[in-house]
């Protein structure tokens, strides 16, 4: 592949080093950052689709106007486990389907388009979900040499929805020093 996307930053930096050194670092530290390589581009894409998968269906608060009154109106009943509707199952199914078509990287695009067809996304719950984009995460990590993941519902939920108990409500570490 030689699309900027399936680049490694190992190879290009050794390409680039006397280039680098030949730069001021003033200059160099106001450039633009540059475009996502394969590892960045995968590791951002993974945690978009693990996150996704964490969070279908999504249900959001809806409004209700009645007699020119505003109500709020939330399903408290919702449960994490229910089923997505038709459009939600329809919606993530093209997702996938069209990554597999307008994926940066041609290597990994064919790659999950193949899988796709023969593994297609399981959108009929959040659980299937999860689990399906788990196991094709894992796919490409034994692909890479890379130690394959539990797809167990409460692990991945640990990890893409709830987070550690050091997390916050950002994803960020709290600060156990009262945020001075």
């Amino acid at each position: 592949c030689t699309d900027g996307a399936c680049a490694r930053k190992s190879e290009m930096f050794t390409a680039m080093r006397d280039a680098l050194h030949a730069v001021d670092g003033a200059r160099a530290a106001s450039s633009p950052p540059c475009p996502l390589d394969i590892d960045s581009l995968g590791t951002s894409s993974w945690g978009l689709f693990h996150t996704l998968a964490a969070y279908y269906p999504v249900r959001h608060e809806s409004l209700i106007d009645i007699d020119d009154n505003t109500v709020h109106a939330f399903d408290a009943a919702f449960d994490a486990r229910d089923a997505p509707s038709a459009t939600h199952k329809i919606q993530a199914r093209r997702f996938f389907d069209a990554l597999g078509d307008l994926y940066p990287c041609s290597t990994c695009r064919a790659d999950l388009r193949a899988d796709i067809d023969r593994n297609p996304p399981r959108v009929e719950s959040r659980e299937a979900l999860s689990r399906w984009v788990c196991e094709r995460h894992n796919e490409v990590n034994a692909k890479l040499g890379k130690p394959r993941v539990s797809c167990a519902i409460d692990a991945l939920d640990k990890r893409w929805r709830k987070g550690p108990g050091y997390c916050d409500g950002d994803g960020m570490p709290q600060r156990d020093d009262g945020g001075a």
